[in-house]
């Protein structure tokens, strides 16, 4: 029996090796996701500003051509298109930092339920460990005893 209860606390520690491995992982892919959407939203800031400053450099203009204000609404519609593109991947980033939380949490509770089973082996082997040597101590008790009595 305690030959079954160390080759099973022996498959749940590396049960549990694996599952810490599937945290970290579960951990990087997160703070990969959590990285890329800060990147995101600093292009996204940096485009509003480049859109703000073209737009008061059209309202400041004192003497401008039709051709330069027309350049200029040109450039701030391309750079309305590039700011809902990135809106549109900041949403896909937001979906995907989300899905990656979740593994991150269903990897991090099947390694503590991992880490619980190995816990309670763990005591069970002890447990047996305890019983067969009370068991060997009764029996060198009984072995003694009987001896004395026999030599009476």
């Amino acid at each position: 029996m305690n030959d079954t209860l160390k080759a099973s606390l022996k498959r749940l520690d590396r049960l549990v090796q694996i599952r810490q491995t599937y945290v970290s992982v579960a951990e990087t892919a997160v703070k990969q996701a959590e990285n890329e959407l800060r990147r995101l939203e600093a292009a996204e800031r940096e485009v509003a500003g480049h859109i703000r400053h073209t737009q008061e450099a059209i309202a400041y203009l004192d003497s401008a051509t039709g051709h330069d204000v027309q350049s200029d609404e040109t450039y701030l519609k391309s750079l309305e298109t590039q700011r809902k593109q990135i809106q549109l991947s900041i949403e896909k980033a937001n979906s995907n930092l989300e899905q990656r939380r979740q593994e991150w949490t269903e990897a991090m509770r099947e390694e503590k339920i991992a880490a619980k089973l190995q816990e309670r082996r763990l005591h069970q082997l002890e447990r047996a460990d305890e019983v067969a040597q009370q068991k060997a101590q009764d029996d060198a008790f009984i072995g003694r005893y009987v001896r004395t009595r026999l030599d009476k």
